[in-house]
């Protein structure tokens, strides 16, 4: 995401890539204004009359922001308000669909620290990675994004592998390799997981097949296959650097660190207790669900958490950790 400074309630926003509009439901609030370039449909009342739909013409409105809709790992954005501005148009009800390359203004009243922190996570550059679940007759393709994990494929290795006439262990990871260079994406980085050695077999025949995109693999080590051993080698929080920018990770690995605090009564958790914490400097560190950010009941919490110099760390509700 790009993003300009145009008064003191308005910025101007360029969405780049999927991950823009993840960062974008969380930065609008029901009351916003955006003003975009749009397609609407005009109907005259001679239109009306004969129930004929009028031509779409392009035309920029500013809408007042009602709802929101956002799917995740989507490549649109809805946001369904009231135009505000535009000619002819007052009062009546539009929706702006935006995705990537789209640019825009919204204006709040107040843009809260929060608000102006997501614009700044959001210009970061994306990290992405393809992870890969080994087992001896499974593997699991996931995508590893800013705010969730999206399992991509799962491929079985056919018969049992043995003397019956079953698949070779060598040829179903072929199999699977060309499967990955079919979904991987550009400079997203390969994190092979698994127990045992299997991973290692793996990556060798990675390399050896489609070394454009194996050669910077990444091995890690967990005590199961699936999905399960994905969320287990993130949820540790020590991947390499070559994926450790992936948010996701720092959020999984932060409710782990939770987790155990709580077990040795060193955490709390629960709106109150943290609420009292923070409110008496006793709080380090708070996670909080991105979505409770958009909630005015949570701003407070917030600000005393800056005041009293706790970190917070926003955890996405569309993975695991969350």
């Amino acid at each position: 995401m790009k993003y300009k400074r145009r008064d003191n309630n308005v910025y101007h926003i360029r969405l780049e890539n999927e991950d823009d509009l993840y960062h974008l439901n969380l930065l609008l609030d029901e009351g916003d204004q955006i003003r975009a370039l749009t397609e609407r449909r005009e109907t005259a009342q001679s239109d009306r009359i004969r129930k004929e739909r009028g031509k779409k013409q392009k035309m920029k409105l500013t809408i007042d922001v009602k709802t929101l809709e956002y799917q995740s790992f989507g490549q649109r954005f809805r946001c369904h308000g009231v135009i505000s501005v535009g000619e002819n148009n007052q009062g009546l009800h539009h929706t702006l669909i935006l995705e990537p390359g789209d640019s825009f203004d919204i204006k709040k009243l107040v843009w809260l620290k929060h608000h102006k922190e997501r614009m700044k996570k959001a210009a970061e550059p994306i990290v992405t990675a393809t992870a890969i679940a080994i087992e001896s007759d499974s593997i699991v393709i996931a995508e590893l994004r800013t705010y969730g994990i999206r399992e991509l494929k799962t491929l079985n290795r056919a018969g049992s592998g043995k003397s019956t006439g079953g698949e070779e262990l060598n040829d179903f990871y072929v199999r699977a390799v060309k499967q990955i260079v079919k979904v991987h994406v550009e400079n997203s980085v390969i994190v092979i997981i698994g127990p045992g050695f299997l991973k290692e077999d793996f990556a060798d025949v990675g390399k050896s097949k489609a070394s454009e995109i194996f050669s910077g693999c990444v091995i890690e080590n967990s005590g199961q296959g699936g999905m399960a051993g994905i969320h287990e080698a993130i949820g540790r929080g020590d991947l390499p650097k070559a994926v450790a920018q992936i948010k996701i990770q720092e959020e999984m690995a932060a409710v782990e660190r939770l987790k155990e605090a709580i077990a040795k009564d060193l955490g709390t958790y629960g709106k109150n207790e943290v609420k009292n914490a923070v409110e008496k400097g006793a709080a380090e560190i708070i996670l909080m669900i991105s979505d409770k950010t958009k909630e005015e009941e949570e701003w407070e919490l917030l600000e005393v958490a800056e005041k009293n110099r706790t970190e917070v760390i926003e955890v996405s509700a569309l993975h695991h950790g969350g």
